[in-house]
């Protein structure tokens, strides 16, 4: 059984995922901007574009979120408010290739306001955060729990 005082608030993730969700777009449109992706109307001829744009997403993420996760399982925002991932089973890091390869896919969902119909996805994604158990369906597929940070540190 999980100690309920030791996982994170849902508001605390929320704050987290709400940092998130505006430092790695910001960083994406300036980079976006500063390579000249889409300057010129011919440049929306073909996709080649959004592809630019995902590698750049991508870089983004690791360049902002990329050591923090590694080192502490945090990305600035869970950082800020002082939590971070871990093993579902243990109080111990999460292995990065979870984090990267599983967890993360799962924020671009939060962008997929585009293509209204598919708004639904995040929402089915956060929706088993207000459970018993505040785990997302990202932290179920990798694994996963958010907890405090001073329960990391705490010696059980």
């Amino acid at each position: 059984m999980i100690d309920r005082q030791i996982l994170a608030g849902r508001w605390q993730r929320l704050g987290a995922t709400a940092v998130d969700a505006v430092l790695v777009p910001g960083l994406t449109v300036f980079l976006v901007m500063a390579f000249e992706v889409m300057e010129d109307p011919e440049d929306f001829t073909n996709a080649w574009w959004m592809w630019w744009v995902l590698a750049l997403a991508v870089a983004s993420y690791l360049v902002l979120n990329g050591y923090g996760l590694a080192r502490a399982g945090q990305t600035l925002g869970k950082r800020l408010f002082g939590i971070a991932v871990v093993r579902a089973d243990a109080l111990k890091p999460a292995s990065f290739w979870k984090l990267i390869c599983v967890r993360a896919p799962f924020f671009p969902l939060l962008f997929v306001v585009i293509y209204p119909p598919l708004l639904v996805l995040p929402l089915l994604d956060l929706l088993p955060m207000f459970g018993k158990s505040r785990r997302c369906l990202h932290d179920r597929a990798a694994g996963t729990r958010v907890v405090r940070v001073t329960a990391m540190n705490r010696k059980d």
